[in-house]
């Protein structure tokens, strides 16, 4: 499916590990930001001990549209969200190092197949109920559940399997995996290391309505507009309450991307996504921040022919790749840069050969359809929510109409249509940030989330992700080179260009926020103010 320019993740985000992040109708806008501290210095000692007033923050994705699950729906800005609603095991910092969150410490055995944590003491969740290694193991022993789209990759025959989680001791958990797995700790922190409290374990239905986490916010009900505004409060007993600066953030859902923009010049919200096409008009306002490694590209759901049978073949994905001028369509968005390569430009793994390989020849494309047996083309349909992505789709819908195959653009009238268009429909058009997590990204959306609803096994890409997972991960540059052929080579994501995904901000109000380098949406504890 497509939906306006985030994270998945997106999916958002991530969506992170970004699960792709969806766009959404607005049903309206909150009330602006409140007044700060009478002055800089009560301000800023307010801002040092979490105290700093309200901000609102613009998200184009409804973080709850499913519930209050983190696992089921998560990157990009509805990871924002959940960073203030839940902890997880372990968090990225913004330059992309693994840091300690619940659990406070990790080790590996020799062959890095089993990993054991040292879990943090005290922590308390919404229900009452406190942290220890059975909750955690209940927490994980959930990767089962097709829905939870956070734990696809640790399922079984997912790409980083786990086989066993043990508690042996209240504070001591021990995961075992399937393949060695040298960035467990990456994979387990942030979206997919979220966890629930024992109350909505035994009672998942609650986590409908309610959520259950140990974060350093709670949710106010009575300040929330399901859809619309979700208004956090904080919760001054969490663990980590200090690193937090507002005492309460408002989530504003708001889909179009001009109205997005206008509520950040305007002061409804002072920290915004932005599309490409606002950006100048933002900067003569505020002040804009860019973050690097984003893609923009159709993930094929169906690599199995269920929905539509002409994409079981490779040959058929190829094609159609070859088939979109690349050039042309980057040249719409000022700083875009073509690609073909799954990894973009800057990122570890990116290969440059792919774009030479990959360019732009409909008489190639019209070969290679040939040789799958669809001389004349075919025909499917592509859901996406909102009008954002409709430039792009219409210039790859005119490349693919001359080599016979025709795309049908169907706009979703709800944003749980178009989610479930991953299942129904073959293919996808979204921006998804790779940032400095190749692997991590491959694992929770490509192999185990959802760019893989089918559960699809591709021999080749599975290989070359178990050849960087017993090496040394994402700094096994070589293996995640191979890695990224075998996604582009066998068709499981058709790139078309790269550009930085932008954050607006009102520098009068807030500092310039900071992501952690696998998503697109800032990380909530850098959103801080000016004069902190």
């Amino acid at each position: 499916m497509s939906n306006s320019r985030e994270n998945s993740k997106v999916w958002v985000r991530s969506p992170n590990r970004r699960q792709v992040c969806l766009a959404v109708a607005a049903l309206g806008a909150a009330a602006a930001i409140s007044a700060c501290g009478s002055s800089n210095s009560a301000s800023s000692a307010n801002a040092a001990q979490g105290n700093a007033g309200t901000v609102s923050i613009g998200d184009n994705a409804d973080p709850a549209a499913f519930g209050y699950d983190p696992a089921s729906l998560s990157g990009g800005g509805v990871s924002t969200f959940w960073q203030g609603l839940y902890s997880s095991l372990f968090t990225t910092t913004s330059a992309g190092v693994v840091k300690p969150g619940l659990a406070t410490s990790y080790t590996f055995n020799a062959d890095k197949t089993v990993l054991t944590l040292t879990l943090r003491q005290g922590v308390k969740f919404t229900d009452g109920t406190s942290l220890n290694s059975t909750l955690v193991k209940e927490n994980l022993d959930r990767r089962s559940d097709p829905t939870l789209g956070a734990y696809g990759m640790f399922a079984k025959g997912g790409s980083a399997e786990i086989t066993n989680v043990a508690a042996p001791s209240p504070s001591t958990v021990v995961i075992t995996f399937a393949q060695p797995e040298a960035s467990a700790p990456a994979l387990l922190a942030d979206d997919a290391g979220r966890i629930v409290g024992g109350k909505a374990i035994a009672n998942p239905k609650m986590l409908m309505t309610q959520p259950d986490g140990s974060g350093p916010y709670t949710l106010s009900s009575s300040d929330t507009v399901k859809g619309s505004a979700y208004t956090l409060t904080k919760n001054s007993g969490a663990w980590d309450a200090s690193s937090y600066s507002y005492s309460t953030v408002v989530f504003k859902i708001l889909q179009d991307s001009q109205t997005m923009a206008n509520a950040l010049v305007s002061g409804q919200v002072q920290v915004a996504q932005l599309d490409p096409s606002t950006v100048s008009f933002v900067k003569s306002k505020d002040s804009v921040v860019g973050f690097p490694g984003t893609i923009y590209a159709s993930p094929v759901f169906d690599k199995l022919g269920k929905t539509s049978k002409p994409f079981a073949s490779v040959k058929v994905r190829q094609a159609l790749s070859m088939a979109v001028n690349r050039q042309a369509l980057a040249s719409l968005h000022p700083g875009a840069v073509a690609t073909a390569s799954f990894f973009p430009p800057g990122t570890p793994g990116y290969d440059a050969s792919l774009d030479t390989a990959y360019a732009y020849n409909p008489a190639k494309a019209k070969h290679l359809l040939a040789a799958a047996g669809y001389p004349n083309g075919f025909s499917f349909t592509l859901i996406t929510v909102g009008d954002q992505m409709d430039t792009d789709l219409q210039a790859i819908q005119q490349d693919w109409q001359a080599i016979g195959v025709h795309l049908t653009i169907q706009h979703a009238t709800a944003y749980a249509q178009g989610l479930q268009a991953q299942s129904t429909t073959p293919l996808g058009y979204n921006n998804f940030t790779i940032g400095r997590d190749p692997l991590g990204f491959v694992n929770a959306f490509l192999l185990g989330g959802t760019f893989n609803p089918q559960h699809a096994i591709d021999p080749g890409i599975s290989s070359a992700v178990q050849v960087s997972e017993s090496g040394t991960g994402n700094a096994d540059t070589q293996a995640l080179k191979q890695l990224d052929d075998a996604v582009v080579n066998d068709g499981w994501v058709l790139t078309y260009y790269a550009q930085s995904a932008d954050v607006g901000y009102n520098p009068a109000q807030v500092k310039a926020p900071t992501s952690n380098g696998s998503s697109v949406f800032p990380q909530l504890s850098s959103i801080v103010p000016a004069n902190s």
